[in-house]
């Protein structure tokens, strides 16, 4: 899974590439734990933060809170045994907001190539 991240306003957007299951799950995560919007705009989809803290803290609880259910044990404990798992991501800092709303027509798919993941459709 991918992330690429983009100042947006007084907030975050992050746009998603990966499997459509994988970004389906983040992004419902996101939406129960912190209730974030998302769009299916650009990339493969996109999530928008209140800011950076919120993105990493994101990151923490996708693994955090399988862990510790598996291991009956405290949120914190759980946090500091998956915590190299978030520095396994690949995390882009680039303004694609930006770019976008200076496109002179709207632009509905993936601004970047999303890749082919072995199915039939593309963004």
């Amino acid at each position: 899974m991918k992330y690429i991240v983009s100042q947006w306003g007084n907030g975050l957007s992050v746009g998603l590439i990966g499997k459509p299951e994988e970004v389906e799950e983040d992004k419902n995560l996101a939406h129960n734990i912190f209730g974030a919007k998302s769009y299916n705009d650009v990339f493969n989809g996109r999530i928008n933060f209140k800011g950076i803290f919120y993105f990493y803290k994101f990151l923490l609880y996708k693994h955090s809170l399988p862990y510790m259910a598996e291991h009956s044990c405290s949120l914190r404990s759980a946090t500091k045994a998956t915590k190299d798992r978030v520095k396994q991501y690949t995390i882009i800092h680039e303004n694609f907001m930006t770019a976008i709303s200076r496109l002179p027509i709207h632009y509905n798919i993936g601004y970047y190539n999303d890749g082919d993941f072995g199915y039939d459709y593309e963004d």
